[in-house]
């Protein structure tokens, strides 16, 4: 019950002010070579797709990845945050996009869905704009400890890295509680697996 009280408390809004500096200059970089591992993993979705949603893109790390990876792809980087809605990023929330039904080729969250306030809402509005598949990159609560410590390891304060495991990873939304939501919202789930280094998941909703 406490996680749950912590994940409404603590994580349920964007980084703003000294919460989004602190995550663009310590925590954001801890994902390590996940970025490039994703777009790996991604490159038949992304070669023939057109646009791509990379919703709640913080400091822009992947979005900025992607269109390195396929020039010819249009990224569309949207963040509610005032802190990282500059340079052609689309400040809106997750539930309320401003893009017309099935505008979007595919759609990222990566660690973004456990901060917007409505997920159920999220879900159903990437629904509405995405025509191909979203891919939902989250904290694993299930990660054992050396997943945990690969991303622990590298965040840039001692204090950070105590309190990731227990107050950040074990108080991520679970896998089946974001497969539930995304089922009521009318995806299907297409794949789900946990990520062999990081300690997130993948899961894959067509």
């Amino acid at each position: 019950m406490y996680l749950r009280l912590l994940d409404r408390l603590l994580y349920r809004h964007p980084f703003e002010g000294g919460s989004a500096r602190r995550y663009a200059r310590d925590e954001r970089p801890a994902f390590g070579d996940l970025d490039e591992r994703l777009l790996d993993r991604l490159a038949p979705l992304l070669a023939g797709a057109g646009r791509l949603l990379d919703l709640g893109c913080g400091p822009g790390t992947f979005a900025a990845a992607a269109a390195a990876r396929h020039p010819a792809l249009e990224v569309i980087a949207v963040d509610p945050s005032p802190d990282f809605a500059v340079g052609g990023v689309v400040r809106a929330s997750g539930e309320d996009l401003p893009f017309e039904a099935r505008s979007m080729d595919v759609a990222v969250c990566l660690s973004s869905i456990r901060h917007v306030r409505d997920r159920s809402a999220t879900l159903r509005e990437l629904r509405r704009v995405v025509h191909g598949r979203a891919v939902i990159v989250e904290l694993d609560p299930a990660a054992d400890r050396a997943r945990i410590a690969a991303h622990a390891d590298r965040l840039g304060t001692a204090l950070l890295r105590r309190a990731f495991g227990p107050l950040v990873v074990r108080t991520a939304p679970p896998a089946a509680e974001i497969a539930r939501l995304a089922r009521e919202a009318g995806w299907e789930v297409a794949s789900c697996h946990p990520d062999p280094i990081q300690p997130v998941y993948i899961m894959e909703l067509s």
